[in-house]
């Protein structure tokens, strides 16, 4: 501990200051840390909304952590679950937050009463919001403390985190406290980095091969050509009824349509694009991009930016243009305008795919953690899904090896 000229417990910064001392253990700030869960509906998750806020300003945290987008997925998706929202502070600053979901459910085909985190595969990304340094780390750890407290569950499930995420350390804090945990490798999200030469010109397709940006030039040719006309990037910053529905038609004009995967095809989440882009677009984060070739619209992106860094929600692009790689060109074409705003990143989200990794090898590993709680019936649950199943897969797995063999001979 430094000693500082004060006499209270005063948040500087990322420092904790208590009697005159800068605190910089964890353990110490713990103890002077608050921590507290919220139960009920969506009206929780307002009643701090000011709080929350100010704290995705202090950590310039990504669009998927703040109060609105949860609570968009919330009205979408979850509107028959219970809310639990778990909070830590010192003093009366916000250092913490972890929304969850108390909800019925399966687990290895056996009934089981969730604590959830507040996401699924449209949310992007899902983590604890924390301050940084040991503030945060003590916030982490004072919310843990709070939920191996809380009545009435068997397991919680913390969904698509990155692997420098906070929710890591919370599986920790669990795993020593004796609870068993679980973190399983999800999601790969490739992600881009847009450099700068010595000359200070943006490089953004220094990691795709020669062959690739060899047909990003015949993509162009072939696309003016069969379109008759020049390709022009189109940028919007307003959620306008009209806009929205032009995207959800083309993304459903293709395979995502046919197959039932298309945004406009589930009314749930029509409902959360629709609210997430009016949401973003009065926080100045709401982007849609479209590519207009011959006057006809071949590709869109419902988009996300903030001052660093692009996240492509959806893509979509006219099917009938496939030889032309609309896509490609129109993520040619953003980053491009990236480039010239200094946005140094693009986070694809989602998964591994080959159209992403043209663009790029890196990516974030996410993963689901998953904690037992010290009951009989979540240890049983914990015993079936990770011995018991796996035991029997195997043995299955044999017998129809053996069957096969006998019946070849």
């Amino acid at each position: 501990m430094v000693l500082i000229p004060s006499s209270a417990l005063i948040p500087v910064g990322n420092l904790v200051v208590h009697n005159g001392l800068v605190l910089t253990s964890v353990q110490e700030i713990v103890d002077l840390t608050t921590s507290e869960v919220l139960v009920g509906g969506i009206e929780i998750v307002h009643s701090i909304e000011d709080q929350w806020r100010q704290l995705c300003e202090e950590t310039s945290c990504e669009p998927f952590f703040r109060p609105e987008w949860i609570c968009t997925y919330i009205y979408a998706f979850e509107g028959a679950s219970e809310v639990v929202l778990l909070t830590a502070r010192i003093g009366d600053r916000l250092t913490a937050v972890l929304p969850l979901l108390r909800k019925r459910g399966l687990f290895a085909g056996m009934p089981v009463l969730k604590l959830v985190g507040a996401a699924n595969t449209h949310s992007v990304r899902f983590d604890i919001l924390r301050v940084p340094g040991p503030a945060g780390d003590a916030g982490v750890k004072a919310i843990w403390n709070l939920i191996k407290r809380i009545p009435q569950w068997h397991l919680l499930e913390l969904p698509m985190f990155p692997a420098d995420g906070p929710c890591h350390r919370l599986l920790f804090h669990a795993a020593r406290d004796g609870f068993r945990t679980r973190a399983l490798p999800g999601c790969e999200s490739p992600y881009l980095r847009i450099k700068v030469d010595g000359f200070g010109r943006a490089d953004w397709l220094g990691e795709t091969s020669r062959h690739f940006r060899h047909e990003l030039r015949r993509f162009a040719r072939v696309l003016q050509a069969e379109t008759g006309g020049p390709l022009r990037l189109v940028r919007k910053v307003q959620a306008a009824p009209e806009l929205l529905r032009g995207f959800f038609e083309l993304e459903a004009s293709g395979w995502k349509g046919k197959e039932g995967s298309a945004i406009q095809c589930c009314k749930e989440t029509l409902a959360f694009y629709e609210e997430a882009a009016r949401i973003a677009a009065r926080l100045g984060q709401f982007c849609l991009h479209t590519l207009q070739a011959g006057g006809r619209t071949v590709a869109a992106a419902f988009s996300l930016v903030t001052e660093d860094c692009y996240y492509p929600v959806k893509i979509a692009y006219d099917e009938s243009f496939h030889r032309g790689g609309p896509g490609h060109l129109l993520i040619n074409a953003i980053l491009e305008e990236c480039a010239g705003k200094r946005i140094r990143e693009l986070d694809f989200g989602g998964v591994r795919d080959r159209f992403k990794l043209s663009w790029t090898s890196a990516t974030r590993q996410h993963f689901t953690g998953m904690v037992f709680n010290r009951d009989f019936y979540p240890f049983f649950l914990c015993q079936v899904r990770t011995k018991l199943l796996p035991a029997l897969k195997q043995k299955y797995s044999s017998v129809l090896h053996r069957f096969g063999v006998r019946n070849r001979r």
